[in-house]
């Protein structure tokens, strides 16, 4: 029988693994690992604030399996761990594992930031109709924060291009198939020099306490302050 909903927080490659991290633009191997963990605590405080909607599931690349946290997961916070290598198998494991046991299935890519918990709850309501349907979170630079479902489509998760979540090209992949769409905006995705820019821009908004604690901005301007020059 399934319950109501589910979160996913997804990295698309290695956090913990400092062997394996990918550098981040004009970043030092330390600082991009800096920046990605970040931005992973990040979620997971939110994920914490929504335990009431949903439990969360936090996926991991495979090579981070003996490097994230202990104390990382709790009671209503699971992990998955796979090949990001390939992306689209990776994807489908996860959503096929957990998503027949939820209605409502939210996606959100770890290096995304701007998603408060009336976000989460707005998709989810977004979501929560007989019909299927997709909720899709689209980032300033027209880039793919999350991606919401009420019904798992194996065909559509295969014809998605999960290496490149371009908000034009899921709009095609997602139009061919019977759902409702519902598009969220202004959200960031942490992917080069410019979207770190606009992060530096939006944290310095009060309203980015809705979705990052004066705790996770401390962590978040230790590395505004190791690269002022590039934020000029």
């Amino acid at each position: 029988m399934k319950t109501d909903s589910i979160i996913y927080y997804v990295s698309l490659s290695p956090a913990f693994n400092c062997d394996s991290v990918s550098l981040f633009e004009s970043f030092s191997k330390e600082n991009s690992q800096l920046l990605q963990q970040a931005l992973i605590e990040n979620h997971r405080e939110i994920a914490c604030q929504t335990q009431a909607i949903s439990p969360a599931v936090f996926s991991f690349d495979i090579r981070d399996k003996d490097f994230v946290p202990y104390d990382f997961f709790n009671i209503n916070i699971t992990s998955f761990f796979g090949d990001t290598c390939v992306k689209q198998n990776y994807i489908k494991s996860l959503a096929e594992k957990f998503s027949n046991k939820f209605s409502n299935n939210l996606i959100i890519f770890s290096n995304s930031i701007g998603i408060s918990s009336n976000d989460i709850s707005k998709a989810f309501n977004l979501l929560a109709m007989e019909d299927e349907a997709i909720v899709i979170g689209k980032s300033f630079s027209s880039r793919i924060a999350f991606i919401g479902f009420n019904s798992y489509n194996k065909e559509l998760f295969m014809d998605i291009d999960w290496e490149n979540l371009n908000y034009d090209s899921l709009l095609l992949k997602v139009n061919k198939h019977e759902n409702f769409i519902h598009v969220m905006n202004n959200f960031m995705l942490i992917e080069n020099l410019n979207d770190f820019k606009q992060l530096y821009a939006e944290l310095s908004k009060k309203e980015s306490l809705s979705y990052c604690s004066q705790q996770m901005h401390e962590k978040f301007t230790h590395l505004f302050i190791e690269y002022k020059e590039l934020l000029k």
